[in-house]
């Protein structure tokens, strides 16, 4: 986000490990590196350097890989006597995230990561009648993650003031709209799939344009064509006798 903004000439990635343990998408990676925004690995930062009470720069230490910690990466190792300054005018730290619980009443149980600890399946955490869910709970995740957890929440603490039990019984929904199988006749052969085409590197750096610009109408049937119709198993039709049958069942 940042090589986006106006008037910004030059974005530095630094980060601890290589590349090869960076935690992003290598898809990610590339389009920063294609817009370009440097990349500076095996490096940690010690201190930022200030002047007349504002930033001036960040000191960074070197590192090597060492051995692999709890998630299955290779620890970054300090190199001693190895120190630099790098001089900054802005700087982004995006080193981990941690929820605000400085408004979370004391007794509220909070993990050793500093989140609520809570049910997983009702939102309850320890005090009565307090529910948590999205990041608070599960740490850094996505907004679908969020959303979801707000609405089933929001279910559980209906349940919770009308007085009924908190777990919400499990219920099986099945398709309602039968969509047939495509014939064989429209099958094609075997197809690479689709890359998703962007907007040029030159041309998204100091503004917000759209950068995936979508699939067109053939590319996005010819993706369709991929679903492995796991339907096929329960979903039901009529015949053209007005029999039902299960799909995929040959008739005696």
């Amino acid at each position: 986000m940042a090589v986006r903004q106006e008037g910004v000439e030059k974005v530095t990635i630094f980060y601890r490990r290589t590349r090869d343990e960076m935690p992003a998408y290598d898809e990610e990676i590339e389009a920063a590196l294609d817009e370009g925004i440097e990349l500076v690995t095996l490096v940690s930062p010690v201190e930022v350097e200030q002047k007349k009470g504002r930033l001036a720069g960040v000191k960074f230490i070197k590192n090597e890989l060492g051995a692999r910690d709890a998630s299955g990466r290779r620890r970054p190792v300090a190199v001693a006597g190895s120190e630099y300054v790098v001089p900054l005018d802005t700087l982004v730290v995006a080193i981990s995230e941690e929820p605000e619980t400085d408004g979370i009443p004391a007794d509220v149980t909070l993990t050793k990561w500093g989140t609520v600890l809570t049910d997983a399946k009702t939102f309850v955490t320890d005090r009565p009648g307090v529910f948590a869910g999205g990041d608070v709970v599960r740490g850094p995740n996505t907004v679908v993650e969020a959303l979801a957890d707000g609405k089933d929440a929001a279910a559980v603490i209906c349940r919770y003031l009308r007085g009924e039990d908190l777990t919400v019984p499990a219920e099986i929904r099945l398709p309602e709209v039968f969509v047939p199988a495509a014939d064989e006749a429209e099958e094609e052969a075997p197809a690479a799939r689709a890359a998703m085409p962007h907007l040029e590197a030159e041309k998204r750096t100091g503004n917000f344009a759209e950068v995936e610009l979508g699939l067109t109408e053939g590319a996005a049937r010819c993706e369709a064509r991929r679903c492995l119709r796991c339907d096929l198993e329960f979903t039901q039709t009529e015949d053209e006798t007005g029999e039902v049958v299960a799909v995929g069942e040959e008739k005696a």
